[in-house]
């Protein structure tokens, strides 16, 4: 658990150069938990699972990944009903090394196939969430809006504010949030282009048509 400890203190210090000692080398897992590889921490000596590039879930009809700079942390990896949940952040954070980005903690949940998906509206997101809402937007299949209390609850030295997403990938609906350090730009207006950042890069790795234009 250590990785997890510096990871919530350099998110809390806001530092994108924080440096972890490094888990491993950064590659794509297999599948949700499996074959993914252990490195040792240089303090503790106790071995860790490294950051990953992307994980398949739901038997491979959905890929998670991040874009350039964010990677996966192995040991949030999870599967759930049919669906999953994995937790991204800084590469460079969770493995010391990688290109300078925003420090940020990202979850995805993947949703079980469902035999007519729907996508909910903001609204109906902001309910389900449960928080004040501001800035809903719904633009090619992609339902964001940040929610305006609750974030310091869920990260340490976190702002207040949260963003929250929703898609539907083939038949799944996936549900993003992004959390960031107290008074990070990505509270603001970047936090929803992160996130629809992410929705690209799930679409683009995985075999199940999405709702992008052209079905990418």
């Amino acid at each position: 658990m250590a990785m997890r400890v510096a990871l919530a203190a350099c998110l809390a210090l806001a530092l994108a150069a924080c440096e972890v000692p490094e888990g491993g080398e950064l590659r794509f897992a297999p599948g949700a938990g499996a074959g993914i590889s252990a490195g040792r921490d240089a303090l503790t000596g106790e071995e860790e699972a490294a950051p990953i590039r992307a994980v398949e879930m739901a038997g491979g009809a959905v890929v998670v990944a991040g874009p350039r700079g964010y990677c996966i942390d192995p040991e949030t990896v999870s599967a759930r009903g049919g669906g999953g949940f994995a937790m991204l952040a800084s590469c460079r954070i969770l493995a010391g090394s990688g290109p300078a980005v925003a420090p940020a903690l990202i979850t995805v949940t993947v949703g079980a196939r469902e035999r007519a998906p729907v996508l909910p509206d903001p609204a109906t997101l902001a309910r389900l969430v449960g928080g004040p809402a501001a800035s809903a937007e719904t633009s090619e299949g992609f339902v964001s809006l940040q929610i305006q209390e609750g974030g310091d609850t869920v990260l340490a030295g976190g702002d207040g504010r949260y963003w929250r997403g929703a898609f539907l990938q083939g038949p799944r609906l996936v549900s993003l949030a992004l959390y960031a350090p107290e008074g990070s730009r990505l509270a603001g207006a970047p936090g929803r282009a992160l996130l629809a950042e992410v929705r690209r890069a799930i679409a683009a790795a995985s075999p199940e048509t999405g709702t992008l234009p052209g079905g990418g």
